[in-house]
């Protein structure tokens, strides 16, 4: 069994050097352009000589005040220790390495222990508050975010309809109309179908045909779909066929995005809850915030 475990350490090593040594000379070779083709470079009176910015004199700062043991001091030393025990395998230098190692993998631990404390202790934090974990609180949820999305659907077909352009030679298209007959009669849209091609689908009592659509709808493809909002905003959906449940995500998207709804509309019919927004510095837990405003003073 120690045997196994050496194995697998030595074999975990070696993959760590390779990757070390891959970066090192992929590193080497994209900074280091063939010096004949720098022409003038090397010759004080031609070249600028650009003076470290103060931002990077302070972080090399930081890392030479970084106090040992401490998570900066791993990041900058952990690959001297790791490279001496590979290049010089002594049982002091390969132990060492493995020291850091398991103090680094002791760190982890305990943030990952912390974090899941914190988290569970924190709405703003926890994934419970934004989507119910139990599979019944969750049927619950998705029950009533369903019953939102069709209230909002509803209120918006009122006021909006679906432009479908088509061609009665393409079968894509016949399909098509079938699911889009389903959505209308069920959310109660106006359908407004239009044939590119002067054949007319079949079952459809209000069929136009305008053989040259709009360059401005830019149609390449059928069939194509569109928003229409009056009096004059019509936006695409999808050109080619698309499903009931990515019609409904598309129609929503497109109302809250031009303020056809609100968002508090469009949030009732997620089945996940936001709980603070990142655009808004108010939002912001007290802490968090101070935290930010302390670290742009420091800066």
């Amino acid at each position: 069994m120690s045997g196994m475990v050496d194995s697998e350490l030595a074999e975990e090593s070696l993959m760590l050097f390779f990757l070390l040594l891959t970066g090192l000379f992929s590193a080497s070779v994209s900074a280091d352009p063939q010096w004949f083709d720098r022409h003038s470079e090397g010759w004080f009176w031609y070249e600028q000589i650009i003076e470290p910015e103060k931002e990077e004199r302070e972080i090399n700062a930081q890392n030479v005040r970084a106090q040992p043991l401490s998570t900066a001091w791993i990041r900058k030393n952990i690959g001297q220790y790791l490279d001496k025990a590979i290049d010089h395998p002594s049982q002091e230098n390969v132990s060492n390495y493995l020291y850091l190692d398991r103090l680094v993998k002791e760190k982890a631990e305990q943030f990952a222990r912390v974090s899941k404390q914190v988290i569970e202790s924190d709405p703003l934090l926890d994934e419970n508050v934004r989507r119910p974990i139990s599979p019944a609180a969750a049927k619950i949820k998705d029950d009533i975010a369903y019953q939102a999305k069709e209230s909002v659907l509803k209120e918006l077909g009122k006021k909006a309809g679906l432009v479908f352009y088509y061609q009665g030679r393409c079968r894509l298209c016949e399909l098509q109309l079938k699911s889009l007959r389903q959505f209308c009669h069920q959310f109660e849209f106006m359908l407004v179908p239009i044939s590119t091609d002067g054949v007319l689908l079949p079952g459809i009592t209000s069929n136009r045909v305008e053989l040259h659509p709009p360059d401005k709808l830019n149609i390449l493809r059928y069939p194509a779909l569109f928003l229409m909002h009056p009096p004059d905003h019509i936006v695409l959906l999808r050109q080619g066929n698309i499903s009931l449940t990515e019609l409904t995500e598309q129609i929503l998207q497109a109302a809250v995005q031009h303020q056809w709804i609100t968002r508090e509309q469009f949030n009732n019919t997620r089945i996940t809850s936001e709980t603070w927004y990142q655009s808004q510095p108010d939002n912001l837990p007290p802490t968090f915030y101070k935290a930010i405003k302390q670290t742009s003073v420091s800066d």
